[in-house]
């Protein structure tokens, strides 16, 4: 059995909701941000969107494999590998998409003082 359509749709599926997540996330982070100077704030909104870039390549790598395994190794329908591997995925891009707007924070609140 092919595994390869449904890796490709958990990893679509996946990224598309984290970059929608991490759209708001940046949205909250400039919220969050307001009131820092350019140069404060710059360097944190960089780190985060790195951080957050770094987490939904991770988390696409995890829907591709994902689905492999399930119905490779635990013979999984895949529908149901699938439907087990992306909220695992965005589960995960998720958490690292969360740290980076902490860290962002923690970066504008270190340059400026």
């Amino acid at each position: 059995m092919s595994t390869k359509i449904p890796s490709v749709v958990s990893t679509m599926i996946t990224t598309l909701l984290l970059l929608m997540f991490g759209s708001a996330a940046m949205f909250f982070l400039l919220v969050a941000l307001n009131g820092f100077s350019e140069r404060e704030a710059g360097p944190a909104l960089i780190a985060s969107l790195a951080c957050q870039g770094v987490g939904i390549i991770l988390s696409a790598v995890l829907a591709w494999r994902l689905p492999r395994l399930f119905i490779e190794k635990f013979d999984w329908n895949s529908v149901l590998a699938v439907v087990v591997s992306i909220p695992a995925s965005v589960l995960m891009g998720g958490v690292i998409s969360s740290a980076a707007f902490f860290l962002g924070v923690l970066v504008a609140e270190m340059l400026w003082n």
